[in-house]
C-alpha cells in the first residue's frame, strides 16, 4: 500500500514538473522581469511582471518603486501563470529608469532611499512608504526605539524572575517554620511594558514615482546610454471613479463577526432584536478589472468592464467623513450621534456573556477601546442613517444607508421540511390500510 502511494506521488510530481514550460529567454541570463513595489492604498507588495504578464498596473498618484531583475520564466499550467525564478538574493538590473508619457515626455526619477513603515506591525495594519532623508531618520529612530523597548522587556523579565525567586524562598522558609513565618517579600508593582510592534524595513535606494492617471512606457537605460534589451514595457496608472463612506457593521449579539457595507446602494437588513454599531470607513470606487489585477496581474478571470468595486481607503484616515451622524425615520430626524469608543466587558459567572459599554478609560492609559462606532439602538424605529446634513442615498459621500426591518421566521418552521418524509409515510400507510380494509369487505361471488 505504501509503495503504491509513493508511486502515485512520484507520478504526480513528475507531471507537475513536466508542466513547467519554459517561456523563452531574452538573452543567456533570462528575461527582464519588472518587480515593482505597488500599493492598493492599504499595503505595499512586490509584484513580479514577466513580459507575458502585460503592462504594469499602479494606482494613480501613489508612490511606486520601479525595479527590475533578470530571471528565468516558465509557464505553470496549474494556475495558468508565468512564474519568474527569483531564487537567491535579489540582483536588480542597473541603469536609469525612464517613464515616457503619451506626449513623449521622459521622466527619469533619481534613485533615493526609502523604507516601508508598519506602525501597527507587519500584517496588523496599513503600511506607508517614507522616502528621502526622512526614511533614514525614521529607520534610525525605529532601531533606537525597538532596542530601548527590548531592554525594558528584559529588565521587566529580570524583575519578574527575582520576584518569583523571592516568593519561592519565602514559601520554603514559611514551610520550615509555620509558627513564625518571615515577612513576605514586597509585591512587584512595576507594570509590564507594552511590546513595541512597529516595524521599518532597511533603507535602500531605488527609483520612486507617483504618476497621474494615464498610459505610460517604462524602460531602463544602461550606463552606456543604450536601452537595456527587453526592458520596454507598458504601464497603466488608474485612478478611482468615486469616493464615499462605507461601514463595518457590528451586531450587538455577535460583535466579533462584523459585516461590511461599502457600496452606497446597499441596504442594511435587521430583525430589530439587537443594537447595531456602525463603524464609518472611507471607501473608494475602482473599475473592477483594473483593481483586481493590481496584486494579481496574471488573473485569468474575465470581468465585465462596466463593473466597479468599492474598497476601503486607509490613506484618507478620518478625513473621509464627518464625526456626526443622523438617524432618520422617514423624513423625521430622531437623533444625532457622534462616534463613540466602546469596550466589550465579559460577564462573570457561568453565563459567559458580555456587555458593550462606552469606553471611559484615559487616552494614555493601558486600556484601549475595542472599536469606535455609532450605536443604533434596537428600540429606535430607524429607517436611514447618514452623515449629518445628508439628504439622500444618491451621494456616495453622504454615508447614507437604508435600514429595513424584517420579521424572522419562527424556528419551528425551519423543522417542517424534516417532517415531510414522516407525513408522506403516514399518508401512504393510511392509504394502504384503507385499501386492505376495502378488499376484505368486498363480497365474494360464488358462480
Amino acid at each position: 500500500m505504501k509503495d503504491s502511494l509513493r508511486r502515485i506521488l512520484l507520478v504526480g510530481v513528475a507531471f507537475a514538473l513536466a508542466g513547467l514550460v519554459p517561456a523563452g529567454k531574452a538573452g543567456a541570463e533570462g528575461q527582464v522581469v519588472y518587480w515593482p513595489l505597488v500599493s492598493n492604498a492599504t499595503e505595499y507588495r512586490r509584484i513580479p511582471y514577466p513580459r507575458e504578464a502585460g503592462p504594469l498596473l499602479v494606482l494613480a498618484d501613489s508612490e511606486v518603486v520601479i525595479e527590475a531583475r533578470r530571471a528565468e520564466v516558465a509557464f505553470w499550467p496549474i494556475t495558468r501563470e508565468y512564474l519568474a525564478d527569483f531564487a537567491g538574493p535579489p540582483e536588480f538590473i542597473e541603469g536609469t529608469v525612464e517613464i515616457v508619457d503619451g506626449a513623449g515626455n521622459v521622466i527619469a526619477p533619481t534613485p533615493e532611499p526609502y523604507v516601508l513603515w508598519y506602525p501597527a506591525g507587519v500584517g496588523a495594519g496599513p503600511s506607508d512608504m517614507v522616502r528621502g532623508a526622512d526614511a533614514v531618520a525614521l529607520h534610525e529612530e525605529y532601531v533606537n526605539t525597538a532596542r530601548a523597548s527590548a531592554l525594558r522587556l528584559l529588565e521587566y523579565q529580570r524583575l519578574v524572575t527575582e520576584s518569583r525567586a523571592a516568593v519561592e524562598a519565602w514559601a520554603r522558609m514559611a514551610a520550615d517554620d509555620p509558627d513564625n513565618p518571615p515577612p513576605p517579600p514586597p509585591e512587584l508593582t512595576v507594570p509590564e511594558p507594552k511590546p513595541y510592534q512597529a516595524f521599518a524595513t532597511e533603507p535602500r535606494e531605488a527609483a520612486i514615482v507617483a504618476l497621474p492617471e494615464g498610459a505610460y512606457t517604462v524602460r531602463i537605460r544602461a550606463r552606456n546610454s543604450q536601452l537595456v534589451p527587453g526592458s520596454e514595457r507598458g504601464l497603466i496608472s488608474f485612478a478611482s471613479v468615486d469616493q464615499g463612506v462605507g461601514y463595518v457593521l457590528r451586531p450587538g449579539n455577535r460583535w466579533t463577526r462584523p459585516l461590511v457595507t461599502f457600496d452606497p446602494d446597499e441596504a442594511v437588513y435587521t430583525t430589530g432584536e439587537t443594537d447595531l454599531f456602525f463603524q464609518p470607513v472611507p471607501v473608494v470606487e475602482y473599475v473592477a478589472r483594473r483593481f483586481t489585477r493590481l496584486f494579481r496581474p496574471q488573473s485569468v478571470e474575465v470581468i465585465d468592464p462596466s463593473l466597479t468595486l468599492w474598497v476601503p481607503d486607509e490613506s484618507r484616515g478620518d478625513s473621509g467623513y464627518n464625526s456626526r451622524f443622523a438617524l432618520w425615520n422617514g423624513q423625521t430626524r430622531l437623533e444625532t450621534l457622534e462616534r463613540t469608543a466602546y469596550r466589550v466587558a465579559q460577564k462573570p459567572g457561568r453565563t459567559r456573556g458580555y456587555e458593550i459599554e462606552e469606553f471611559t478609560g484615559r487616552a494614555d492609559g493601558p486600556l484601549e477601546p475595542d472599536f469606535v462606532a455609532i450605536r443604533v439602538g434596537r428600540e429606535l424605529p430607524v429607517t436611514r442613517v447618514g452623515i449629518e446634513g445628508a439628504s439622500g442615498s444618491g451621494n456616495a459621500g453622504s454615508g447614507v444607508r437604508a435600514i429595513r426591518r424584517v420579521t424572522p421566521v419562527p424556528e419551528y418552521v425551519l423543522f417542517l421540511p424534516a417532517l415531510l418524509p414522516l407525513a408522506v409515510g403516514l399518508a401512504m400507510r393510511g392509504l394502504a390500510g384503507r385499501l386492505l380494509a376495502a378488499r376484505r369487505d368486498r363480497p365474494i361471488e360464488v358462480g
